[in-house]
């Protein structure tokens, strides 16, 4: 036997607690067939346990029961199948999905297929899916700074040094001015070379007179 097509309703707040197909079908060949699906997605930090299950308490008088879990929790996170399925031939199967978890920081509870399909030849067949997902958190990788690169010292040209003409080295390590001393030489030489032409013209003029 197929399900019915799921209904699907969009709900604006939060939803704590599910109840649906409790006191359903209770005549002959009655059959009740339901299901939850809770996908709980929470950001940020929390810790999900193990849903507690109350279900198939009480029915399937004349069946084998078909429960998994079969479990009588008082207060329990799911509680469905109870009371039910009691009529001749009737067949109860109920489902928790094994890995089923809840959170304190939102809790849920499911209330459903209770007291219901007990005339004979009846089914009762009910599933809960819990399921908390929590994302892991995201890490921020962190930047590592660009190193700044040290600028390369650049040499300065030194300004090419004019042809200089050294003179008197021996005054040049004492620090005093050569140059007024040249400029006296040369007027010097200047006059010996005077003195030595006047010198040669008397010598000729002598000469001659002789």
């Amino acid at each position: 036997m197929q399900p019915p097509a799921a209904t699907v309703v969009n709900s604006s707040k939060l939803i704590h607690t599910i109840t649906q197909c409790n006191g359903s079908i209770n005549v002959g060949g009655g059959n009740t067939i339901c299901t939850v699906t809770v996908n709980n997605h929470i950001t940020g930090a929390t810790t999900a346990s193990p849903a507690t299950v109350n279900q198939c308490v009480g029915s399937g008088a004349s069946t084998e029961l078909d429960c998994v879990p079969l479990e009588n929790t008082t207060d329990a996170t799911v509680t469905q199948c109870n009371n039910a399925g009691n009529g001749g031939g009737a067949d109860v199967l109920c489902r928790v999905n094994p890995s089923a978890t809840v959170t304190t920081d939102v809790p849920i509870t499911v209330n459903q297929c209770n007291y219901s399909s007990n005339g004979g030849g009846s089914t009762v067949e009910c599933a809960t899916e819990l399921n908390t997902i929590v994302p892991a958190a995201e890490v921020t990788p962190t930047q590592t700074p660009t190193p700044t690169e040290t600028p390369t010292p650049t040499e300065t040209a030194l300004p090419a040094a004019a042809d200089t003409i050294t003179a008197a080295p021996e005054l040049a390590a004492t620090g005093v001015d050569s140059a007024p001393l040249l400029i006296s030489a040369a007027a010097g030489a200047l006059l010996l070379g005077l003195g030595a032409l006047l010198a040669l013209r008397r010598t000729v003029v002598r000469l001659r007179r002789d």
